[in-house]
């Protein structure tokens, strides 16, 4: 038998070993705003990238409001970045806020492109998020892979693949009547079922095809990917008075385009961030990036004349800062 053959017959057994899945999908997919009305690719590109990195539970609220303020890409390019970053507080990786914000502008009152190729070169566009809204939006064979796609396919195969084999693989099960709803499907037995622990095997459609599920512990698969924190001491100054809080606009790729109050990495960083003002000590707090752990303490001043005052909600703050500032407030017993 010819090799290409071959590969067209297994590729076929394949998709027929997986027709349940879109049964099951059908009949189990959780009601998400996106799936019980008609939105536009503009609004399920908000609802791609806010829930990328954000459980479902909180980006829902984000996903609505952002949504109702810039209801196209020309609504949010003809706004501000401070203005979508204040709607943003709180929903963390605020270089998706940036990105998107970006997007919108080079848009220049356009609307999204319709396939893959153009998507990626969209500012913040990834190989992902592309093949998600070409694919749900436009209907478009691509598949997507995120780490839900990548867990269900490893434990099928009973493999730790590489980035490219899971890509090649979702690519060879799509489903190109429905692909928009197979890569929904995909995603979300990974979320209810196939979860990273304890995953519910009984209750699978996939079950009587993957390997993983015949084997003694279907967790060992996929590899584990840990991120390893760094711990970092910090410190926070509230400089404050009758009129607010002394903050300034942050810089950098983790908070950049938010603002926030006096703050150091390091004993002489914190030592020139403390120079020249009477300080107190009022407590610690802990703030968690993927990549390191801050143990910030915590200090207060009270403002001079020539510093400049905000209002805490008049800008875009980081969650960072408002856990410093509840603080503060709580040190003051009142409110600003």
């Amino acid at each position: 038998m010819a090799p290409s053959v071959a590969i067209a017959i297994t590729l076929h057994t394949c998709r027929l070993n997986m027709r349940g899945l879109l049964d099951w999908f059908d009949e189990n997919a959780r009601p998400l705003p996106w799936r019980i009305q008609k939105v536009t690719p503009w609004e399920s590109l908000l609802a791609e990238i806010i829930l990328q990195q954000t459980r479902m539970e909180t980006g829902l609220p984000y996903w609505e409001r952002i949504r109702s303020a810039y209801p196209n890409p020309a609504a949010l390019a003809n706004d501000t970045e401070e203005n979508l970053l204040r709607l943003w507080q709180g929903c963390g990786y605020y270089a998706r806020a940036r990105n998107l914000y970006k997007l919108a502008t080079t848009l220049d009152g356009a609307e999204l492109p319709t396939s893959y190729d153009a998507l990626l070169e969209l500012p913040g566009i990834g190989p992902y998020t592309a093949a998600a809204i070409a694919s749900m939006a436009f209907g478009e064979s691509v598949a997507c892979v995120d780490g839900n796609v990548r867990r269900v396919i490893s434990r099928l195969r009973a493999e730790h693949l590489a980035d490219a084999e899971i890509q090649h693989e979702a690519t060879a099960l799509l489903n190109h009547q429905r692909p928009g709803d197979w890569n929904q499907a995909m995603m979300e037995i990974g979320s209810l079922v196939c979860t990273p622990r304890n995953p519910d095997c009984d209750n699978c459609p996939l079950e009587s095809k993957c390997l993983a599920g015949k084997s003694s512990n279907p967790e060992e698969w996929p590899l584990r990917r840990s991120t390893k924190q760094t711990h970092i001491n910090a410190t926070a100054l509230v400089i404050s008075g009758e009129h607010g809080v002394l903050l300034k606009a942050r810089q950098g790729r983790t908070l950049g385009g938010l603002w926030g109050v006096p703050y150091a990495e390091g004993v002489a960083e914190t030592a020139n961030l403390l120079q020249g003002r009477k300080t107190k000590k009022i407590g610690k707090i802990r703030h968690d990036f993927t990549h390191k752990r801050l143990e910030i303490t915590v200090y207060t001043s009270e403002a001079r004349v020539d510093d400049i005052l905000h209002h805490p909600d008049s800008v875009p703050l980081a969650t960072l800062d408002r856990k410093v500032l509840n603080l503060h407030k709580g040190h003051l017993g009142e409110q600003y």
